[in-house]
């Protein structure tokens, strides 16, 4: 073996999208605070894209994996070992997202689309901090 270190395989498609924005607060404070003690492991399923993403957060530490959507058992509960899961239709829901009321979280985890809803939450912070920040109404 050489001493070269292991190179971690590119990001593609939303997987790509989700390690950016991530990326893009791991300096912050806010970001910091947040994962210190969690440990969670979340898929989020795009259904627009070829490429899922499995977040893994652990001992401070966040890493994310792109997994080809097809065929269905690669995003499986068995094979990933996940604690939470969320299949939405397009990106455009998941910058929504934010902006749901309890009844409409109610009503996606009844639905099945979201399995683990408090791992999910974890991440969606963690996202949420990436965001840009809203306009105000008095900036129109």
């Amino acid at each position: 073996m050489s001493n070269e270190k292991l190179k971690k395989p590119k990001l593609r498609g939303f997987a790509a999208l989700i390690g950016n924005a991530i990326n893009s607060v791991k300096e912050r404070e806010e970001y910091k605070e947040l994962i210190r003690g969690e440990k969670t492991r979340v898929v989020l399923h795009n259904e627009e894209d070829k490429w899922a993403a499995l977040i893994t957060l652990e001992n401070s530490e966040i890493m994310v994996e792109g997994i080809r959507n097809e065929p269905k058992e690669n995003l499986s509960r068995k094979r990933l070992y996940w604690w939470g899961y969320w299949r939405f239709p397009s990106l455009q829901t998941l910058m929504s997202a934010a902006n749901w009321g309890v009844g409409k979280w109610l009503k996606k985890m009844a639905g099945g689309k979201i399995k683990g809803a408090s791992q999910v939450a974890i991440i969606g912070k963690i996202l949420a901090l990436a965001a840009p920040p809203a306009e105000s109404k008095k900036d129109k």
